[in-house]
Parts: structure tokens; sequence; C-alpha cells
């Protein structure tokens, strides 16, 4: 729709000029180019097909084209041209993959143009020296595809503007822009044209107006403090910095200049920006609100730790770890990360702490051993005939050194509490002492007292008391 508009309206403008420009142009050896029957011109034009298209990348190592042109104008008044032109754009598909050929190629643009001069004599004067214009083409186009080599006909239509520049009587440097509607097998495209445009013909001198001459007040179209002669933008608002062309976002960079012309950027990448300042413009990262590396398009480095385990799935992104442990350290690789783990170099299941469990045997060794050690009658004095009981226990133990033992003692219910109570105490440490003589570290060895407040039978008969005068051996984790 937007498409059909700018159209429609160039096209209005150009055709209702015509009404404007009913003199016939004079032949006027002094006048800027135009104003004579005929006017051919000749330059170079480059084409950026890049920004219309809003990619992000390109597989092109530089996507402008450029090429040849040729204009030639017929002028049946002050106001209007007519005119045909031929030109060309060159392209190139080299890339950085050694892997791919280079293709040269490149098509021809043949069109009918239509164009409202400003030095008509209403507007500015004939032999202005700035004489700028707006044209509309109807332009055809042939190409041959680099590979299959089909020949491909297209059509589009450029509308623009253009200023000549008086270089001397009859002679112009000639600039244009424009863009490009593609209609069929074609694309839409920006253009940029300079070169030399000369009137043909010897033309004679106009008869000087004897009239006092009216001091005209400067034009200025856009209304922007710039008059048109000095403006380099006459038809939109700009700023003196740049002679008079807008700078929308008011970055510092005239929006001909800035590929993104309303968001604010930097210089180094033409006036885009570059949110999360990691030195990759918005338009080529893939994470624009976060630092990231080229390497990763712009994101951040997924596995920081280089453990195989991206960022988000990794419980310790910075030090490298398992699988099974959800990146995190696990140096007895049993699934428990270190910090975690009661036992970090012995493997063990997690729902006992990544320590190895005991078996059942072996706790029934343990609470066999707790019920037949023997003391003297009422003293803590181990019998000769526990000793072999207690070296086992000791094997135990040092088969499961990540362990921590409570030696607790208790008794029965005969006697007096407190003196059952420090009988317990001291029953408990005889042991300690025990398996610390047969090689177990004291360290991992806590003796308790409990007397007879903690029976696991009956006290009123006597094969009840004799379990409960015991040494029971818990094993913890360190």
């Amino acid at each position: 729709m937007k498409k059909s508009i700018v159209l429609f309206s160039a096209m209005l403008i150009l055709f209702s000029s015509v009404a404007l420009g009913a003199k016939k142009p004079p032949k006027n050896n002094k006048s800027a180019v135009g104003n004579s029957r005929f006017s051919l011109g000749i330059g170079m034009e480059v084409a950026d097909y890049y920004t219309p298209a809003l990619k992000k990348a390109s597989t092109f190592k530089n996507p402008i084209y450029f090429g040849p042109r040729i204009t030639w104008w017929y002028n049946p008044n002050s106001s209007i041209a007519i005119g045909l032109d031929l030109g060309s754009h060159a392209f190139s598909t080299k890339t950085d993959n050694l892997t791919l050929p280079t293709i040269n190629t490149y098509n021809l643009l043949y069109s009918g143009l239509l164009a409202y001069k400003f030095n008509n004599g209403y507007i500015l004067k004939n032999d202005a020296a700035v004489a700028p214009y707006i044209f509309a083409k109807l332009q055809g186009t042939w190409a041959q595809t680099p590979v299959t080599k089909q020949n491909v006909n297209g059509f589009g239509i450029p509308i623009g503007a253009g200023i000549n520049f008086k270089i001397a009587n009859n002679l112009a440097l000639n600039v244009n822009a424009g863009y490009n509607f593609a209609i069929k097998n074609n694309n839409d495209h920006i253009f940029f044209g300079a070169g030399l445009m000369v009137d043909l013909g010897k033309g004679k001198e106009v008869a000087v107006d004897t009239v006092a001459a009216v001091v005209e007040k400067p034009i200025d179209t856009d209304g922007d403090g710039i008059i048109d002669l000095d403006d380099a933008c006459p038809t939109v608002p700009g700023i003196a910095a740049f002679n008079g062309c807008p700078d929308t976002d008011g970055d510092g960079i005239e929006d001909s200049k800035d590929e993104c012309p309303t968001v604010p950027g930097l210089a180094e990448f033409n006036g885009c920006p570059d949110r999360d300042g990691d030195g990759i413009a918005d338009a080529k990262d893939a994470c624009p609100d976060v630092k990231g590396i080229a390497k990763f398009g712009g994101c951040p480095d997924p596995d920081r730790d280089g453990d195989g385990i991206i960022n988000e799935k990794d419980k310790c992104p910075d030090v490298p770890g398992s699988f099974i442990a959800q990146g995190c350290p696990d140096r007895d690789g049993d699934g428990v990360m270190d910090d975690e783990d009661k036992c970090p170099d012995v493997a063990g299941p997690a729902s006992n702490k990544g320590c190895p469990t005991i078996n059942e045997e072996v706790k029934k060794r343990l609470a066999f051993a707790a019920r037949n050690i023997q003391f003297e009658t009422g003293k803590s004095i181990i019998k000769p005939v526990s000793y072999k009981i207690l070296d086992e226990v000791a094997s135990i133990l040092k088969e499961y050194p990540y362990y921590d033992v409570n030696v607790d003692g208790h008794t029965d219910n005969v006697g007096d509490a407190a003196k059952n109570l420090k009988l317990s105490q001291d029953r408990a440490a005889a042991a300690v002492t025990y398996l610390v003589g047969k090689g177990v570290a004291a360290s991992r060895l806590v003796s308790a007292g409990y007397g007879l407040t903690k029976p696991v039978a009956d006290n009123k008969t006597a094969a009840g008391r004799a379990q409960n005068r015991r040494v029971e051996f818990n094993l913890l984790f360190k």
C-alpha cells in the first residue's frame, strides 16, 4: 500500500507540472543544464540491494553493486524532461567460504524517464548554478543467472531526485539518488549516481529584460532555516551541520549515511545501535541485550567451563564437572557432586550422601560385637575374652574410614543411677581406648555413657537386664 501511494504521488507531481512549465526552454549559453532542446549525461551508479531487504547477515562480502549509466533528455519545455537511459550493475558472489566458487555477473537496465526541473523560471532561474529535479522511471531489466545461464527479464519503477551543479556554461556535475520499487523479477534497491551532463546545440543569448529586477525572498521549501540554494536536502527539514539534511535519531550521523536512521547508534556501525556494548551491532547480534562474542553470533559462551554441558543446564557453569553430577565436580564419579558428597573420593549412592552403604552383614557383626563385650563386674575393665570381638570392630572401622563412630555405654537399673551413669561412661571410654590402640584414629571416635536411661529390654527380668548392659557402635558420616 505504501508503494502505491508513493508512486501515485510521484507521477501526479510530475504530470501536473506540465501545466506550470508551459514555455519552451530558452537556448542560453550561460544556463545550467536542462534548458536546451536536448541533454546528454554519462556517469556511474552504485546500488544498495542490502538495506531494503533488511537482512541481518549476507553471504556477499560487499553488498554494494555498481556500473555505468547513459542518459538522454528531450526538453519540450522549461519544466519537463522526457528521457531514456541505459545502465548496468555488476555483481559478485565472493564469500569467505573457500569451498564456494566466486561468480561475477551483471544485469542491464533500460528505462523511460519523466523529470520535473526546478530551474524552470518559476521556482529557480533558468541559469541557476544549482538545478534540482525529481524523476520517475519505467525500468526494464535483463540478467542471466550465473549457474543455469537463463535469461531473466524484469520490471521496476524507480523514483528519485537529482541535482545539476553548474561547472561551465551548459555543463554540469550531475548527482542523483532514488529507490527502485520492484514489480517483477526484480529487487528493491537504493541507487546513487554521479557523472557529467551537457546541453546539446549552440544556443543563443536570451534578450535581457530591461525591467528593474525584483529582489526575491530566498526560498526555503522545507522551512528549516536553510535556503534551498544552500540546502542539500531542500524538501526535507534538516540541520546546518549537514547542509540542511536531516539526522532523525539525533546520533550525529545524517540520515543518508545512517543505516538505522530512526534509532540512535554509533558511527562505527554506520549509525546502528549496540545495546549490550559487546562490539557487535544489534542487527547482527543474536543476543542484543546480553554481552557476547562474535564466535557465537553475539551471544555468551554457552559452555564457559568447557565440560560439554551448556550453562543453562550446568549447576556449576564455571567449574568443569561431569554429566551425571549436572556439570559439577564429582571426583569419585558416583553422581553426587563433591560439595554434597560426604565421601568425595569413594563412590556411593546419593541416598547415602555419596558414601558406600554398609551391608547388612557388617551391621550384624557390629551389633553382635556390641552385645558380647564383657567387663569386670562393676568395673570398666574389659575382659580378655572380648579382645577378639573388639579386634573385629577395629577391622570393620578401618574398612570404612569415611565413617566416624559414636561409642555409647549403657547399664541396667540395678544399683545407684549416678554410679551406673559413671560406669557406662567409663566402659565406653575403655572401648575407645582399646580401638585407638588397634590403629583406629582417635579423631573418629567419640564416647558417651547413658547409664540406665536407654534400655532396650525389660529390666524386670535377668535376660532383659543382660541386654541393657551393653556398648553400642554407631557409624556416622564425617
